[in-house]
């Protein structure tokens, strides 16, 4: 069984009048879900807020059944767990989106969202939107999350619009999000989960910032609840114009096996030893 130590936090800044942040920790289901909302006078946080509790929902009975033609498509070799992240987030799509239909207050609503799902010993996660998701191990962190903003694809820019605006405008403008159309895409990683690991979930708020080196060194240094409470409070002494939240979870123990956490970290071991094995070198 999985052990964890998890806190999160949400802070509405120094500027804004509202929180639009909304985040979840379900320890019982292994789920942490941070959503950062926008959209109307009051929009945002409904967004937000209808999409956690919704994945949440799901998650802790993901009995509803979804056809080819009205669930999010098939990915081969995905397990279970993540088709279920995947509905879960596709569900919240569909209510956000119809909700902003009806209701002119919360027209043209959206969130982002970030989730990272721990089953069996898997680390899951899937994100729409720029909240950013890191993984901390062996003293590096990484990113578990695809940024969908212009600045990240650039690709999506017409020529006739390049040059016309500087990178960190770029950085604000998403290109997708959780309610804005009727369907949504989504990325999704699952990567094995070893004792040690933390991840840490936040919104651009902390992000935006923070480094990736800052939050890195705070969370090694603090447990869940202390790294939660002194990021959020650097991101406030550095302005906190926007919302701030964050999760810090902290992988206590896994039912790990010797062999799996070999293999999980075969990158480490050398080529000339694999090689020995019958392994190729692939340059």
């Amino acid at each position: 069984m999985m052990m964890v130590q998890a806190a999160g936090f949400s802070d509405i800044g120094k500027v804004r009048k509202a929180n639009e942040d909304s985040f979840l920790l379900n320890e019982a289901i292994g789920l942490y879900v941070v959503a950062d909302g926008m959209g109307g006078h009051r929009g945002g946080g409904v967004a937000s807020r209808i999409a956690v509790e919704t994945i949440g929902a799901y998650l802790a009975n993901p009995s509803q059944e979804f056809t080819d033609t009205d669930g999010p498509s098939a990915v081969n070799g995905q397990s279970s767990a993540a088709k279920h992240l995947r509905e879960s987030i596709f569900l919240a799509n569909q209510k956000i989106y119809k909700q902003s239909l009806t209701d002119t207050a919360c027209r043209g609503m959206g969130t982002t969202v970030s989730a990272l799902y721990l089953v069996g010993n898997s680390i899951i996660t899937a994100n729409v939107g720029d909240s950013p998701i890191y993984l901390l191990r062996n003293g590096e962190i990484e990113t578990l999350y695809t940024p969908h903003t212009l600045l990240h694809e650039r690709k999506k820019i017409p020529k006739s619009m390049e040059g016309r605006f500087p990178s960190s405008k770029l950085a604000h403008i998403l290109t997708r999000a959780v309610g804005i159309r009727s369907d949504v895409g989504m990325d999704l990683v699952e990567t094995p989960c070893f004792t040690d690991d933390i991840i840490v979930l936040c919104s651009d708020g902390l992000s935006g910032k923070i480094s990736r080196e800052e939050i890195r060194d705070l969370v090694f240094q603090n447990d869940s609840t202390s790294a939660c409470r002194k990021l959020t409070d650097l991101a406030n002494q550095r302005g906190g114009e926007d919302n701030i939240t964050v999760i810090v979870v902290r992988v206590t123990s896994t039912n790990e096996r010797s062999a799996n956490r070999l293999f999980g970290r075969v990158a480490a071991i050398p080529a000339w030893i694999v090689s020995l094995f019958g392994g190729k070198n692939r340059s």
